[in-house]
């Protein structure tokens, strides 16, 4: 079980329309966009191994799509890797949060600043 004081600052963000993660449960995803490949394999090096599901909101007449303003996170517990180099994943609910704000550069992926008190 890991304890509020273990869960990271700052988290890589999957805004997938229509999945849903809720705490204690389980979510498959099948990972193909190398953007989302690259943040698999950077989860995968961290203690943790944490990704936010959030749901992506669109702005009215605006290509813009933005982030909700809660998601969860999930510990990454089930991995497999098929032969042309997409991953079949689980992803177990740890923790809700809330979005601080997002972290711009260094990576094809979003990542938010996050707090997890909200939630305790």
């Amino acid at each position: 079980m890991m304890k509020m004081t273990d869960l990271p600052d700052t988290i890589p963000v999957f805004p997938l329309a229509g999945a849903l993660l809720l705490p204690r449960a389980r979510l498959p995803l099948h990972i193909f966009e190398p953007r989302y490949r690259a943040m698999l394999e950077d989860c995968m090096k961290t203690p943790t191994r944490l990704i936010g599901m959030i749901q992506p909101r669109e702005v009215p007449g605006s290509e813009e799509r933005r982030l909700s303003a809660i998601g969860c996170a999930g510990r990454l517990t089930a991995f497999s890797e098929t032969e042309d180099g997409r991953y079949m994943v689980t992803l177990t609910g740890i923790s809700r949060f809330r979005v601080k704000g997002e972290v711009q550069g260094f990576t094809p992926y979003r990542r938010c600043m996050v707090d997890w008190t909200p939630f305790a």
